[in-house]
């Protein structure tokens, strides 16, 4: 969008959760109230802005600005309180082994201004009766409508204790940011405008032109936040594969086997399985890399 290509980005993430490995992970409108405040909260504590973010049925996207390493404390913080509510709340098969989250980096300013709009489009195109700017439980009443003054009551009305019971958290929170009558933190109160203002869409027909994001980019997007968690899967399911083996061939895990077992079960992997990479095959089977390369005759080029 402007003159000189693209702008590097150097402290923005795409985080979300995995909507393949969970039936439901909201289908209340407290347990959305719950996943939007969460994410609020975290991003608080964390030192984090928050540009986007959208809470669907299965799952969350939020675009978050800040350091790698708050982002990664990020992720394990709200795993961790996912699955803490929602045991408390009696639904723990529900986040049983299923809360898988993923932080991709944001490489440039045109890849932010897309995956915004992605997050925000998410509602429309999953085929909920939504247009975006109408979605609940996302930032498009943020983006698109008029501020009303005076609609919301604000957390420093509350005292401490009424705020950790009413937002289920201990984090000490803006006394500017707002909250509705269902108990939910509104997003403008915690959403960075300035910043996606005067350095994201730079004009209101700025934001319109990325709107129309394509069918195709939309499918692609959505394709590479699929791969991780596929990639994860492929390789938990090839390490049951591996610890069966061990047991049937050798009567042990694969821990507890010798070199030249380990070697043995890695060589029929190997001739199995060619998709396999040397990395990924060095590490499920607890062998040296530069070993298992030269006894499988793989160039360096090959790792």
């Amino acid at each position: 969008m402007n003159d000189f290509g693209p702008k590097p980005v150097d402290d923005c993430y795409h985080v979300y959760s995995d909507g393949t490995r969970v039936l439901v992970l909201c289908d209340e409108d407290g347990q959305f109230v719950l996943m939007m405040n969460l994410i609020a909260v975290v991003a608080c504590y964390c030192h984090l802005k928050v540009l986007a973010l959208e809470v669907m049925i299965t799952h969350f996207h939020c675009i978050l600005r800040g350091r790698p390493d708050s982002v990664s404390k990020f992720k394990t913080e709200i795993k961790r309180l996912i699955v803490r509510h929602f045991n408390k709340d009696g639904h723990p098969e529900r986040v049983k082994n299923s809360i898988w989250i993923q932080a991709n980096p944001i490489r440039d300013d045109e890849e932010l201004r897309r995956k915004i709009i992605y997050v925000f489009r998410n509602c429309t195109e999953a085929g909920y009766e939504y247009l975006p700017e109408n979605y609940p439980w996302g930032p498009g009443q943020t983006y698109c409508h008029p501020t009303e003054t005076g609609k919301y009551k604000m957390v420093s009305g509350l005292s401490y204790r009424e705020q950790c019971r009413m937002f289920r958290t201990r984090v000490k929170l803006p006394g500017r940011w707002e909250y509705n009558a269902d108990g939910m933190l509104v997003p403008r109160s915690y959403l960075d405008m300035e910043y996606l203002k005067n350095e994201v869409f730079l004009s209101p027909r700025q934001f319109i032109a990325f709107l129309n994001v394509k069918k195709k980019d939309l499918a692609e997007m959505e394709a590479a936040d699929a791969r991780p968690f596929l990639d994860r899967k492929d390789e938990s399911n090839l390490r049951k594969e591996i610890r069966r083996r061990s047991q049937n061939q050798y009567g042990r895990e694969v821990l507890q086997l010798s070199q030249a077992e380990k070697i043995e079960l890695a060589t029929q992997l190997w001739n199995e399985r060619k998709t396999l990479s040397i990395k990924q095959l060095a590490r499920l089977t607890r062998l040296n890399r530069d070993i298992l390369r030269v006894i499988l005759h793989v160039p360096q080029k090959g790792l």
